[in-house]
């Protein structure tokens, strides 16, 4: 395909695009019907068809707007997960609009029932080009953690249930009132997850 993976040197206006589009994006999958439906922020960031009612990407979609570098590994990340379930933290890079490269930190769960098949998956990424090396990407930054363990990776977990809670249980107004409140500690959390020790190999626990 031929794509550089080095984030293009943007000018002011490209700059306050990418800061305005910098906040948490959400997304979450059911095996039911198969549809990835992710809010306004996620599409952009990923690249897919915004939800709509019944409407959105899908899995397959998402990958076809993945660096061609990243395909494989966060093709076989994803199959696992839909057959196993577990947590996931992982970055990859995607390409949005030709010629458009991101760097993307996502962060989900894929959720089994006591029969232990897959039944939905949800979660957040956060924007993190720039906080990449010169455009390339830093092993370093390939990390996991157990569900079980305490620090960042616990924080992140409560975080997200948090908003989960809001979204689901407030009216729409009071929702988008807090919704900036959440997307800032959402936002600081992705920023110390990248920071985290990492895991060697590893980008998922089960």
């Amino acid at each position: 395909m031929g794509v550089d993976g080095r984030p293009r040197r943007r000018g002011s206006e490209s700059v306050a695009r990418a800061l305005a589009a910098s906040d948490v994006g959400t997304w979450e999958w059911y095996a039911a019907d198969e549809i990835l439906r992710c809010d306004a922020v996620a599409a952009s960031m990923l690249g897919v068809p915004r939800a709509r009612g019944d409407r959105g990407g899908s899995f397959a979609s998402l990958l076809d707007r993945i660096h061609p570098e990243d395909q494989r590994r966060i093709g076989s990340m994803i199959d696992t997960l839909r057959r196993q379930g577990g947590l996931f933290v992982t970055q990859f890079r995607t390409i949005p609009e030709a010629d458009e490269v991101r760097w993307i930190l996502a962060r989900g769960r894929f959720n089994r029932t006591a029969e232990a098949a897959v039944y939905e998956a949800r979660g957040i990424v956060i924007d993190v080009t720039a906080s990449s090396q010169d455009g390339f990407l830093d092993e370093a930054a390939f990390c996991a953690a157990d569900a079980s363990a305490g620090g960042i990776d616990r924080v992140a977990e409560l975080a997200l249930m948090l908003f989960e809670s809001a979204e689901s249980s407030l009216h729409p107004h009071d929702f988008d009132r807090l919704k900036p409140l959440l997307d800032v500690l959402l936002h600081e959390i992705g920023r110390q997850l990248v920071g985290s020790p990492p895991i060697a190999h590893l980008d998922l626990i089960h």
